[in-house]
């Protein structure tokens, strides 16, 4: 399967849940083409929430800007030649996500931007209408459609509720200032990422029942439980560490098992970890706290005391003087935007819910300050983000 990277490069809605609408209500309904927002206030509220998916989801690691909505070039798309994703033989390049009309995604409808998130159709090739079925020639899907690149993680994202989604393409469309940036088109095979997209090689939609034979049965209840699997298979945990966003799948989180899974970062490999409750291979050996501030904080939980952290930054309180961060490409700066509630679902999830599965994964090379030097503040944005609006929203 074809992964997701991501790369190096407080607001108003914390208290929202980005995922808690797994199966419950949230306070901002969703709103669809032809519905009339009831207030100035209600369009607010959508575009806010918006953003924090956007945030959480690390949208700007690969369109521009990072994790800081702040930054320059905020999900403008690719300025340099470094930004481009090698896919096989393919160049695919992160286009211009701002709503100008020539170069970003002003020309196309909510609607549209909707249909992209959540079946991975191109947009420009894609009529502004409600798909009526995930299955290419059913329904009104495309017998024969053109595919998003396999580095946009739609595959993971369309497992979201319809009203996130709805939100994101509203902060995208309605949230942001048009920056004009012209990106070349991405290399495609023919099929345009058919092959690619086949329920064989992405899993189904929906998500086969819990349980599968790779998770724990008898949970059905822990709702807790249930909403972290919900969480990890949207934020495509398994592109890196085994079995995409596919409980059923083969290898489901349990790390990497072939030289191709490896991420060369620089000079340096890094290699996904085994993250199943496996006491010797995987998680199972450190506590819940401490995957928690490895999701939060991007702390190693390996060196890292289980103890509440009270600071973010390295020195203050008892945030470590000199940390040791975990590896690229995992997406913890944008993580640390997820609610307290969610990640510690998440936590539960794989401590509690996932079959521990023996599989020893050499450690990742880095440098020798841990990739300190990596993660400043100027670097990953400040956290909680910079409230709404910044200069390059409106």
């Amino acid at each position: 399967m074809i992964r997701w990277l991501g790369s190096l490069c407080g607001s108003s809605v914390a208290a929202l849940s980005l995922a808690a609408c797994a199966g419950q209500s949230t306070a901002t309904p969703a709103t669809t083409p032809g519905t009339t927002m009831s207030s100035g206030m209600a369009q607010r509220d959508q575009i806010l929430r918006g953003r924090a998916v956007t945030l959480a989801s690390a949208c700007g690691d690969c369109h521009g800007g990072g994790n800081n909505p702040a930054a320059t070039g905020w999900l403008a798309g690719m300025m340099t030649p470094e930004q481009e994703f090698p896919v096989g033989p393919f160049k695919t390049r992160p286009r211009n996500l701002t709503p100008d009309s020539a170069t970003g995604i002003g020309r196309y409808s909510e609607r549209q931007i909707f249909n992209a998130l959540r079946y991975g159709l191109r947009p420009g090739e894609t009529p502004d209408a409600s798909i009526t079925s995930a299955t290419p020639g059913q329904g009104n899907h495309p017998a024969n459609p053109k595919y998003l690149p396999p580095s946009m993680p739609w595959i993971a994202w369309r497992h979201m509720p319809d009203q996130d989604l709805w939100a994101i393409a509203a902060y995208l469309k309605n949230g942001l200032k048009r920056v004009t940036n012209k990106v070349a088109d991405s290399e495609a095979p023919p099929d345009f990422w058919a092959s690619e997209s086949t329920p064989e090689k992405i899993g189904p939609y929906p998500a086969a029942p819990h349980p599968t034979a790779n998770e724990t049965p008898g949970q059905e209840g822990n709702q807790q439980l249930l909403l972290g699997r919900v969480l990890v298979i949207r934020k495509d945990c398994g592109g890196c560490h085994g079995g995409g966003p596919n409980p059923a799948a083969k290898g489901y989180l349990a790390g990497m098992t072939k030289p191709e899974d490896e991420f060369v970062i620089g000079p340096f490999k890094t290699r996904p970890r085994n993250i199943t409750p496996d006491n010797t291979t995987g998680i199972g050996r450190f506590s819940e706290r401490q995957i928690f501030n490895a999701m939060r904080f991007g702390l190693r939980p390996g060196e890292t005391p289980d103890v509440e952290i009270t600071s973010a930054i390295p020195g203050q309180g008892n945030f470590p003087q000199n940390p040791k961060y975990l590896a690229p490409p995992m997406p913890w700066p944008a993580f640390r935007h997820i609610p307290d509630a969610d990640l510690w679902a998440m936590v539960a999830y794989l401590k509690h819910a996932v079959k521990p599965v023996s599989n020893r994964v050499a450690d990742s090379e880095g440098p020798p300050d841990f990739w300190a030097s990596a993660y400043t503040v100027a670097s990953i944005g400040p956290y909680p983000a910079a409230p709404y609006p910044t200069a390059n929203e409106r």
